[in-house]
């Protein structure tokens, strides 16, 4: 589709949170700007580090992109280039520090921070932690949307080498879009957090 190379990351953005055309405008967006996200994967993870999953960074490409689109406020006059770098560069030291240190997870970690955190079978995460986790994979076996259960499942169990599944793999096993999977995942994993506060304020 070549007009769309002809359209403003803006306007490539507002129709992507708007829904229209989301997966074209998306994959447009991506393919665009994967330079920027790659050089500075690269650029602070090296090849031969031992902290963080590097290709885990690279598979999730796709995902970690649509979550800065999400993030990012044309407003506040910076290009979304930048913004995307910035939003890379942050992730990426975010990763080693927590890998650096004992994993500690708590109810008030965002989104999908409480599922992987927990998914990485770390023993410093402890007992504790490990309930949690079975606990959020109970809520999804629950859920009336039996989408839940197969993105969760693949996504944090079913993932090679105990790592996750790139949501690209996940998509194409669901015949679904990308932003689809991210979608519900994120919405899940909202109410996942209400249900375990819940737990937890008993």
């Amino acid at each position: 589709m070549e007009y769309l190379k002809e359209r403003h990351d803006s306007d490539l953005i507002e129709d992507i949170r708007n829904e229209i055309n989301a997966d074209e405008n998306l994959k447009e967006l991506i393919d665009r700007h994967t330079g920027i996200y790659m050089e500075i994967i690269n650029n602070y993870i090296p090849n031969d580090n031992k902290i963080v999953n590097k290709k885990e960074l690279i598979d999730d490409k796709s995902y970690n992109i649509y979550q800065a689109v999400l993030k990012y406020d044309q407003e506040r006059g910076t290009k979304f280039p930048t913004f995307l770098g910035n939003e890379t560069k942050w992730m990426c030291l975010n990763k080693y520090n927590k890998n650096k240190k004992h994993i500690h997870v708590s109810c008030e970690e965002t989104q999908s921070n409480v599922i992987e955190a927990l998914s990485t079978g770390d023993e410093s995460s402890g007992r504790e932690n490990q309930e949690i986790f079975n606990r959020a994979i109970q809520l999804c076996k629950v859920n009336p949307d039996k989408r839940v259960e197969k993105i969760f499942e693949m996504r944090y169990i079913i993932g090679e080498r105990n790592k996750v599944m790139p949501w690209k793999k996940i998509s194409e096993e669901l015949n679904m879009s990308i932003q689809g999977c991210i979608n519900i995942h994120n919405s899940t994993i909202d109410k996942i957090k209400i249900e375990i506060n819940k737990d937890y304020v008993k």
